[in-house]
């Protein structure tokens, strides 16, 4: 669908919808998990929006450029998108992704032990998530409070913000969300020492991913799974 309506805006000249497709393709390859092609049509979305001026957009695109970055382990280029993408939707008030890339923020401060920064960042995200109501940013960012308390040692806590997380994006529908919560939990109940509950959330968190097609993320959680398996083998 995306590469049919870049081709209709090739033809009709709409570089303005050119950069939104192209940023819907880069969005579909980094769920699979193709991060090289993902890079590709953000940057060409990116360079649409640039040359068009098209603040709205390039804020978004940095975004997500951010997020490649990140998922790449370069940590310094996923911070810088970041930090573009934050100046430019503060400037246009679009509050929502100044929330998100607050808590985009937060997540690279916490990979890289600057626990004190991340907290900033998440509180932040969270203070402007709740007083607009924005139920899914809450819930995103409950659950990057879970990490960062996970990260340091206090694991009820971090279950607590987790289990607020997944509250949320049970009642919102919000598959991939629940699936994150999942996820989150299962680390904390292995790191507990409780597999058993650990198997039981990774594996319904490897059932949603199969069902709303992340396969990367599929074969991320089955390798916890097998970890967790050989970790088994070993007590018995």
């Amino acid at each position: 669908m995306h590469k049919r309506a870049i081709e209709l805006n090739e033809k009709l000249g709409l570089t303005k919808g050119m950069a939104s497709s192209y940023g819907n393709l880069g969005l579909i390859y980094q769920n699979k998990g193709d991060l090289d092609k993902a890079e590709v049509m953000h940057k060409k979305a990116l360079e649409i929006a640039e040359k068009l001026g098209i603040p709205e957009q390039m804020a978004r695109h940095y975004g997500n450029l951010g997020i490649v970055y990140y998922e790449r382990s370069k940590l310094d280029e996923a911070e810088e998108m970041y930090v573009k993408s934050l100046q430019i939707s503060k400037a246009q008030r679009m509050v929502r992704l100044t929330a998100n890339q607050y808590g985009n923020l937060g997540i690279v401060y916490q990979t890289r032990g600057d626990l004190d920064k991340a907290e900033v960042m998440h509180k932040k995200a969270l203070e402007i998530d709740k007083k607009l109501g924005l139920q899914e940013g809450m819930a995103s960012d409950y659950d990057n409070l879970g990490i960062f308390y996970y990260m340091k040692g206090d694991l009820d806590k971090a279950e607590e913000m987790h289990k607020k997380a997944l509250e949320i994006d049970e009642r919102l529908d919000l598959q991939e969300g629940v699936a994150i919560s999942y996820a989150n939990l299962g680390r904390i109940y292995k790191k507990r020492g409780d597999i058993k509950k650990a198997k039981e959330y990774w594996e319904r968190t490897v059932e949603l991913y199969k069902k709303i097609g992340m396969p990367h993320e599929v074969e991320k959680v089955e390798s916890w799974l097998s970890s967790l398996s050989q970790e088994g083998k070993k007590e018995t």
